[in-house]
């Protein structure tokens, strides 16, 4: 009998281990995951921030062949692994809506580069697009962080 108590025992603490294990290794891969999501919304949010600031600094004649040189491929890159995180439908539509505001603020730069009306909205329009894109980002991460 003291063998049987003694082999239950064994089994169980096998079992009580294992399961500690996946917890923590859920745990982890968790964390990771909610890491690298909250990256992308940053690389995301600084890559727009910064093709801003090279727009207002070729305009203001700061600096000259910024624009150009922003690093689209890396806000690309970016955006497609938030696009593979992230299945959120306001997470979409924000990111849709700064890449919408993006675009025009690049073609107002390259085609209407002397009309400061049109340069001045595209700026604006971009501002209160990545000022969502933040907004809807922190309220992801913050539901992320309750889960």
């Amino acid at each position: 009998m003291a063998a049987w108590a003694g082999l239950v025992g064994v089994v169980a603490g096998a079992l009580i281990a294992f399961a500690g294990q996946y917890v923590m290794r859920r745990g982890d891969k968790q964390e990771r995951f909610d890491a690298l999501l909250l990256e992308q919304f940053a690389v995301i949010i600084a890559l727009s921030e910064d093709f801003r600031n090279r727009v207002w600094e070729e305009r203001n004649h700061v600096a000259s062949d910024v624009v150009g040189k922003w690093d689209l491929e890396a806000y690309r890159r970016a955006e497609a692994r938030l696009r593979v995180l992230s299945q959120s439908p306001r997470v979409k539509a924000a990111l849709e809506a700064l890449d919408d505001a993006g675009a025009e603020l690049g073609g107002a730069w390259r085609t209407a580069s002397g009309d400061k009306a049109a340069i001045d909205s595209a700026l604006a329009a971009h501002r209160d697009a990545i000022e969502r894109f933040v907004a809807v980002s922190a309220q992801v991460i913050r539901h992320r962080a309750v889960l």
